[in-house]
């Protein structure tokens, strides 16, 4: 077998087919957005278990047999995503997106590493389209596990629950509502627990600057 890619991404056997059999009428197209509509991919696993036998899968994360996107389909669907984006208001008015502070993991499978806060409502999960992407944790949900959001004009930092299935933690007591943060507050999302640090304070915001306070 000779795998080939047309020109609309579609994937083909170049040794049956002399020209892609989808363009040409000649087979099912296969609709990437529901390959795997069945699977369990993406799904988040309970606090203190795991996925079970009828879920396993190999060491790449994918479901055997499932169909992948070819590259360049997925770059047109990520174009798509980004036409018509809400800008933040800082990033309007810099040119950039500045970080207002970080999350870092003191436990889990992602210790160690550190996560930026953004100047807005932060959304947090396991997929690359969460602005806080916690991949080594399948207890935490793929897409709006919770969302941090940060309040430029009243300077402050609110933990928001989402659409976790399981319990949020904020030093150990559990959130069921939006809540506010303090500085080195402990927020626990499944098995993995982060250090909340900010950046803008009472001392720095980026609207004013460095406070020169007493």
């Amino acid at each position: 077998m000779a795998l080939s890619e047309c020109g609309n991404g579609h994937i083909y056997d170049s040794d049956q087919y002399a020209s892609c059999p989808y363009c040409n009428g000649n087979g099912n197209r296969i609709d990437f957005d529901a390959a795997a509509g069945d699977s369990d991919i993406g799904k988040t696993a309970p606090v203190g278990g795991g996925f079970g036998p009828a879920m396993q899968r190999p060491s790449g994360g994918m479901e055997i047999g499932a169909t992948v996107a070819p590259q360049s389909y997925r770059k047109k669907q990520e174009q798509m995503e980004d036409v018509g984006k809400t800008v933040g208001v800082f990033q309007k008015s810099m040119n950039l997106e500045p970080v207002v502070g970080w999350l870092v993991c003191i436990e889990g499978a992602d210790k160690g590493k550190d996560y930026r806060i953004w100047a807005r409502n932060n959304t947090i999960g396991r997929s690359e389209k969460m602005d806080i992407c916690i991949t080594g944790d399948e207890t935490i949900s793929r897409e709006n596990h919770a969302r941090l959001a940060y309040d430029e004009k009243y300077n402050n930092f609110h933990l928001i629950p989402a659409e976790s299935t399981n319990n949020i933690y904020l030093n150990d007591e559990p959130v069921y509502i939006p809540v506010k943060l303090g500085a080195y507050d402990v927020i626990e999302f499944g098995e993995t627990k982060l250090l909340f640090v900010p950046f803008c304070n009472e001392k720095f915001t980026w609207k004013n600057g460095i406070s020169q306070g007493e």
